[in-house]
């Protein structure tokens, strides 16, 4: 790498996450394979929309590639490719929720989530995020005590 202050910076990541347990349900660590596959020429292709159905040329080998990741999920989870459908596109967790919430819950109703200060996500209804404008949170979290979830409260 021609940047040495960046080589240095990511070489420190890589040690940091070999010495720590990763206990952020967002984050992972991912196989030598994902960061191969990452760190190659398909980080330079802009492939809006979904396969056959793209934005701009050039993402024949892009739909070739989504398409065997979608059936490779439908196979991994025995799901029947006529009854499911896979989205396999790179999202956060954000966005995703609010796929979910937008598509099964009407605006102004109530969510239960975790609150973010005992583990849960922003999205789970905290006020910074969408989820916490357009949905009011009915927040809950571990007791003090055991540090585990109290059923008879929830």
């Amino acid at each position: 790498m021609k940047d040495k202050q960046i080589e240095k910076l990511i070489k420190s990541e890589q040690k940091r996450q070999k010495k720590v347990v990763n206990l952020i349900a967002s984050e992972n660590y991912v196989s030598s394979d994902v960061l191969a596959a990452l760190g190659s020429e398909l980080t330079n292709k802009y492939s809006e929309g979904y396969p056959g159905a793209r934005y701009y040329g050039g993402n024949e080998i892009m739909d070739i590639i989504e398409e065997t990741a979608r059936e490779r999920a439908l196979s991994l989870f025995g799901l029947n490719p006529s009854e499911w459908g896979v989205n396999v596109q790179a999202l956060s967790g954000s966005p995703a929720n609010l796929a979910v919430y937008t598509a099964l819950i009407p605006l102004g109703e109530k969510i239960m989530g975790m609150s973010l200060d005992h583990g849960g996500h922003l999205t789970h209804g905290h006020k910074v995020s969408a989820s916490g404008k357009f949905w009011v949170q009915i927040a809950y979290g571990v007791s003090k005590e055991t540090e585990r979830l109290d059923f008879d409260e929830l």
